[in-house]
């Protein structure tokens, strides 16, 4: 008999994916998953969508999120797994943060322009459709434009952190963030540790509230999978994990790239058992 396993971490055109809902949940069916949590950035508009697919192929959905926060200075990204999708909370954050996404672009492209890269802001809008929109989608308007070559290149010389057009995604701070999660009733989880690369904000995100540890990744080699695996047993941290799956925005990351034995989604949903929806701060 298969064993029961599941990618935790997808996303679709409604953030910076590629693929609508049905066609994720269908990959997903493809590939032999028993369940999935499409986790688009500061947005749950996919979940309906993704409802009736996975309904249909016979497949878990957890209905889940990706947020973003800054701690010093730097990005730090947030999953949310079986939030409310209505919570008000987290309703209200998503429209605020939708805002401040627009706003982000904006400032990017200004900075652009500035250092001579002529982007059409319309164009980027244009590429981000109808989902929230992001730097994925500064970097196709960049790679349209010829001024890289790939979408890598465009984050290596313009979009990531310490470079030109490099504009936090949220002022929210990660424990804000966790506590907005923690009030609509979800499981907050730490996404890919290995970008954050300062493993003692991660003892810190424990005292506030963080709930889990994305220690499987499509981007962690075992040895990182290994240390982030020790991590988590010393705070107590549940383990989970995905691909981080984005269709053409993410080359080379296939659903299923990285899975996580079911037991760990029984983990997650005890996890929630436990700790009914509250807010972290007194």
């Amino acid at each position: 008999m298969t064993t029961p396993i599941a990618d935790l971490h997808l996303h679709t055109v409604f953030s910076d994916g590629t693929e609508t809902p049905a066609c994720v949940v269908e990959l997903a069916h493809q590939m032999g998953l028993s369940c999935i949590s499409i986790t688009d950035h500061d947005t749950m508009d996919s979940l309906p969508a993704a409802t009736a697919a996975s309904q249909r192929v016979g497949i878990e959905l957890i209905p889940g999120i990706e947020m973003s926060a800054c701690a010093d200075r730097q990005e730090v990204h947030v999953l949310g797994f079986f939030l409310d999708p209505v919570s008000p909370v987290l309703v209200q954050h998503m429209e605020e943060q939708k805002a401040r996404r627009v706003e982000r672009i904006r400032e990017m492209v200004r900075r652009l322009q500035a250092i001579g890269v002529q982007l059409d802001l319309d164009e980027v809008f244009r590429l981000g459709g109808e989902g929230t929109i992001g730097r994925p989608h500064v970097a196709r308007a960049l790679v349209n434009r010829g001024y890289v070559s790939s979408l890598p290149e465009a984050f290596e010389k313009y979009l990531g952190p310490k470079h030109p057009a490099f504009v936090p995604g949220s002022p929210l701070t990660p424990a804000q963030v966790i506590d907005i999660i923690r009030q609509a009733g979800g499981v907050p989880v730490l996404a890919h540790p290995i970008y954050l690369d300062r493993d003692p904000l991660i003892d810190t995100f424990a005292a506030q509230g963080l709930a889990g540890l994305e220690v499987y990744h499509s981007s962690h080699t075992p040895a990182q999978v290994a240390r982030y695996a020790r991590i988590a047993d010393r705070l107590g941290l549940v383990k989970t994990g995905g691909s981080d799956y984005h269709g053409r925005s993410k080359e080379g990351v296939a659903i299923g790239a990285s899975t996580i034995p079911y037991q760990l989604v029984e983990s997650l949903k005890q996890w929630q058992r436990q700790h009914p929806a509250s807010s972290t701060r007194s």
